[in-house]
C-alpha cells in the first residue's frame, strides 16, 4: 500500500490535506490520482480476497437492466433502442442511447462537485473538463483499464430493519446512522477493512420494481425521496476511517434524499474529496437473498465499467462470486 501513497494516511481531523482546499478534502493522497480510492485495490489485495472469498463459484450480478428505471429519474434521458433490420438479408442491428446514470452506475470524480469552490476531485474544474476535447481527465477511464474487483461487504439495512421490527418508507427520506451500521455488522459477524467495497441495501430498488407504469410515472413527477446514508460529521468520519476502495447502494444517490445536513453531504466528500467511487441503483435483492442463505455478508466482487474518453458515469457490470 505504501508505493501507491504519495504521503501516509492522516486522521480525519487532519484534513484537508492542504491549507486551502476545500473542507474535509485529501487532494494529494495518492501517487496515482486517477483511480483515487480504488488504489488500495492492489494486487495483494484482491488475491487475498479471491482466496477468501471464493468458495462456491455461485455468481450473483448486481446490474439492473438499462431499461429498467423509466421514465428515467432527475430529469435525465430515457433509454432507448433503435431494431435495425438489415433486409434483405436476414441479419438485425440495435442502436441503444441512455444517460449513464439512468440505472445501475458508478458515478466519476467528473460527477460532482465542491459546489461553492466549483473544484472537481483534484482541484479539477468545469473548463478543463469541457474546453479540452476528449480529455479523461477525472474520467472512468482508468478504472476501465484495471477493472475494479476486490473483498465486498453488504450491509442489508433493508432486511435488518424487519428483523428489528423498524417499520421505513423505502421511497422516503430517511437518514440510516454510523450505529444502525456497525450493528448491522456486528450481528452478521462481518468486520470491515481497508480497501472493501461496502454495498448499502435500503429496499428502494425492490420497492421501485414493484410499481406500476402509472407508480413510477408518479415517482418522476412527485418528487425525489429515498433512504440512505445520513449526512453527518458521525457518516464522514466512519468512512474515512474505513478507507472503503468504494461505496454503493440500491438507491438513485448513496445517500439519503432529502438530505438531514447539507453541510455533510456525502456526494462532494466522497467525490470531490477523497476520490471515492459513489455506485447508484445497484441491484442488491438476490444479493442480499445469497447472502442470507449462505450465512455470509461477505464475497467477491468485479466491475469492469464502459471504457471510453471521458466518463462521467459507467453501468458497473458487476458481479458477485461466492
Amino acid at each position: 500500500m505504501s508505493s501507491t501513497l504519495a504521503q501516509p494516511i492522516p486522521s480525519f481531523d487532519q484534513l484537508p490535506l492542504r491549507p486551502g482546499d476545500p473542507p474535509r478534502s485529501a487532494w494529494g493522497l495518492w501517487r496515482n490520482p486517477a483511480l483515487g480510492a480504488l488504489n488500495h485495490l492492489t494486487d495483494e489485495v484482491v488475491l487475498r480476497a479471491v482466496r477468501e472469498e471464493v468458495r462456491t463459484g455461485e455468481r450473483v450480478t448486481l446490474n439492473l437492466p438499462l431499461d429498467a428505471v423509466k421514465p428515467a429519474l432527475l430529469g435525465r434521458v430515457d433509454f432507448e433502442q433503435k431494431l435495425i433490420n438489415k433486409a434483405p438479408r436476414v441479419i438485425n442491428d440495435d442502436v441503444i442511447t441512455f444517460n449513464t446514470q439512468t440505472s445501475t452506475q458508478w458515478d466519476s470524480f467528473r460527477h460532482f462537485a465542491y459546489q461553492d469552490e466549483g473544484k472537481f476531485y483534484g482541484g479539477v474544474t468545469q473548463d478543463q473538463i469541457h474546453g479540452t476535447p476528449n480529455t479523461t481527465i477525472n474520467g472512468i477511464d482508468g478504472w476501465a483499464e484495471k477493472a475494479i474487483a476486490g473483498r465486498g461487504i453488504l450491509v442489508d439495512y433493508a432486511s435488518w430493519a424487519v428483523e428489528q421490527g423498524i417499520s421505513y418508507n423505502a421511497m422516503a427520506t430517511r437518514g440510516i446512522t454510523v450505529i444502525e451500521i456497525e450493528a448491522i455488522l456486528a450481528s452478521r459477524n462481518v468486520h470491515p477493512r481497508s480497501g472493501d467495497i461496502l454495498f448499502l441495501r435500503t429496499g428502494y430498488v425492490s420497492a421501485y420494481t414493484s410499481l406500476d407504469a402509472a407508480g413510477k410515472e408518479n415517482v418522476k413527477s412527485s418528487g425525489h425521496s429515498w433512504p440512505g446514508l445520513e449526512q453527518s460529521e458521525a457518516t464522514a468520519r466512519w468512512l474515512w476511517e474505513h478507507q472503503f476502495a468504494a461505496i454503493a447502494a440500491d438507491n438513485p444517490g448513496l445517500e439519503c434524499v432529502p438530505p438531514v445536513d447539507l453541510e455533510w453531504q456525502l456526494h462532494p466528500i466522497l467525490l470531490a474529496g477523497w476520490g471515492t467511487p459513489i455506485g447508484e441503483l445497484f441491484d442488491l435483492d438476490t444479493l442480499a437473498e445469497v447472502c442470507k442463505q449462505k450465512g455470509r455478508w461477505s464475497f467477491f466482487i468485479t466491475s469492469v465499467p464502459l471504457n471510453y474518453c471521458g466518463v462521467v458515469a459507467s453501468p458497473p457490470n458487476a458481479m458477485a462470486l461466492f
